[in-house]
């Protein structure tokens, strides 16, 4: 009989408690899916940085950052080896939890298909049991966004944008049987925790095609402006010194956004002042761009 998504965590762990269904094929496909990722990862190819819009990126809050990513590719931000390092424990965990879903008995297809919405292409991560099913790895705070469902009125990734797209891609997929919604699947990085955010897109569809043709057009314009939820906010309820919001912590393209912009390596990981009131007593350190 086949299996609901909705059994999948407990059945995920079912299996880890050593009731059955892993087996040398599973085993096989972790080693096969890990060894590619690793070659991806570190295999010298040289990176580049990328100057296309694609359908994970298309619904980030900031405009500015994806026209400049299409325009200014090489304002962007190498990426350091301790980065890359990161990147590839979260695929090492998502590998892991596809694997584990395939052992829990689910239907697991379609795994990185190729889809298009509006000429911008993507890649899901997978089908199970005919929902369109995006696997994340995320930190406690990260996590917690997810598991309380916080991500439909947060979301400075724009990850539900990326979701609704491969969605929206898929409405004449056999696999897809689910049409209206779509669900993260998501472990939690520093101790293995899982949840499972369903969210309805009946709404967001209708409007997909505009929402990505809006942001063809717009990156064929001029810069838009820096938005007003990119404005700095306090270090600390105590200190002077003011910081980059999450938004763009993670932008590729923040010291052109904020030159004179200061970073300083926390214990936490590196904190972006755009004012220091107060000097901070740990390292300061530089940001390589690719020109």
């Amino acid at each position: 009989m086949p299996k609901d998504i909705s059994t999948l965590i407990p059945d995920i762990m079912k299996v880890i408690d050593g009731e059955g269904g892993w087996d040398e094929a599973i085993t096989k496909y972790l080693a096969d899916t890990i060894s590619e990722v690793a070659s991806e990862r570190f295999g010298g190819v040289p990176e580049k940085p990328r100057d296309t819009l694609s359908l994970s990126g298309i619904g980030k809050p900031c405009e500015r950052q994806l026209w400049s990513k299409v325009n200014e590719p090489d304002q962007q931000e190498v990426i350091n080896a301790e980065l890359k390092g990161t990147f590839f424990y979260g695929d090492l965990l998502e590998a892991l939890v596809i694997a584990l879903a395939k052992a829990a008995g689910h239907d697991v297809q379609g795994e990185q298909d190729v889809l298009y919405v509006n000429g911008i292409k993507g890649h899901r991560d997978c089908v199970i049991d005919g929902w369109l099913v995006d696997v994340k790895s995320a930190s406690d705070f990260s996590f917690e966004k997810f598991k309380r469902g916080d991500l439909a009125t947060n979301d400075p990734f724009g990850y539900c944008s990326q979701l609704s797209s491969y969605l929206y891609a898929g409405q004449d997929d056999p696999l897809v049987t689910e049409k209206n919604k779509a669900a993260f699947l998501v472990i939690k990085k520093n101790r293995f925790e899982l949840c499972l955010d369903v969210h309805d897109f009946t709404t967001r569809l209708p409007h997909k095609e505009a929402e990505v043709q809006h942001k063809k057009d717009m990156v064929k314009g001029p810069m838009p402006p820096i938005p007003a939820a990119a404005a700095p906010i306090p270090q600390s309820k105590t200190s002077p010194n003011m910081k980059l919001s999450t938004l763009c912590t993670y932008c590729f393209r923040k010291n052109k956004c904020y030159p004179g912009l200061r970073t300083f390596q926390y214990s936490g990981g590196p904190s972006h002042l755009t004012y220091v009131g107060k000097e901070p007593q740990v390292p300061e350190i530089g940001v390589k761009l690719w020109q």
